[in-house]
């Protein structure tokens, strides 16, 4: 059977036509008041969603995160995501554009927090983001007068969320994240296709790579070549999962024109043969 094509989604616009640059919502799982979704999307925007009850289950690229009461959830631009199962909960959703926040902060140190998917936070944290969340959905409201207050007040909560993740990450809590990291990670989104040596990139922010690695085992836990190779391992596992493109192709396409070459390097990063990691993603889905 012909596999279907990616479903996309953009930022929802409500009954009054208010942009599609940004959203927010509250969602009670449990009332009937928001159909969950369950089939894999991806999105073109942010999300960041705030659970204050309950339980949710949710996968993202692949990787399972299951949260407990209160936690963030937080979501790039193009990753997979689906839900199962995931009970009563309570939760915030806010989803917008890059260039919605660009058009009113040129300082856009808030995106490294997206590279963290879940955090568990404490009740009181929480608590602390709730009165910044109500005031958003009661701006919204009103969003084609007030889109800057909705930016500002976007603003402040990515601030709280940032604040809480250097709080509860020893990583992240040595200091804020370098612009020399922040570069390397915008590069690899950009390159990862053809640039694959770590002195590729290197070259491109005219460091060592000595250097880059430096910085990159500081800010990550791990050195640079493992950060490049884990996104060209993610495209693999997406273009598997979403095409019915030949094993050989999807190794060609992400750079490896031996399929034996390609197979041994997605199992050593993976543990699985790229046949296997298709078969099995399809039956835990559809499970």
């Amino acid at each position: 059977m012909p596999k279907k094509s990616i479903p996309i989604y953009n930022v929802s616009s409500d009954s009054d036509g208010n942009s599609e640059e940004f959203s927010v919502s509250k969602l009670d799982y449990g009332s009937g008041s928001y159909e969950k979704t369950t089939h894999p999307h991806r999105h073109h925007h942010y999300t960041l969603l705030v659970l204050c009850a309950g339980e949710t289950k949710q996968f993202i690229d692949f990787k399972e995160y299951k949260a407990d009461e209160t936690a963030l959830i937080l979501m790039r631009p193009g990753q997979v995501h689906y839900e199962v199962n995931p009970g009563h909960s309570v939760m915030y959703m806010i989803t917008f554009t890059g260039e919605f926040l660009f058009s009113y902060s040129a300082d856009n140190h808030w995106e490294q927090q997206f590279n963290i998917n879940l955090l568990q936070l404490r009740q009181e944290e929480i608590q602390s983001l709730i009165p910044f969340l109500e005031l958003l959905i009661t701006e919204y409201r009103l969003f084609k007068k007030n889109k800057a207050v909705v930016a500002q007040l976007l603003l402040a909560v990515l601030e709280k969320t940032e604040s809480f993740i250097a709080m509860h990450s020893a990583i992240e809590g040595r200091k804020r994240y370098s612009t020399l990291m922040r570069k390397f990670a915008a590069l690899i989104e950009k390159h990862f296709l053809t640039a694959t040596k770590v002195n590729d990139y290197a070259s491109m922010l005219f460091v060592s790579a000595g250097h880059l690695n430096d910085v990159v085992k500081e800010m990550t836990g791990t050195n640079a070549k493992t950060i490049i190779d884990e996104r060209r391992v993610l495209e693999a596992k997406r273009m598997l999962f979403w095409t019915q493109l030949p094993i050989k192709e999807v190794g060609w396409k992400i750079g490896f024109e031996d399929p034996a070459y390609f197979t041994r390097f997605f199992k050593k990063h993976t543990g699985k043969l790229p046949a296997a990691f298709q078969r099995d993603i399809q039956k835990d889905i559809h499970h």
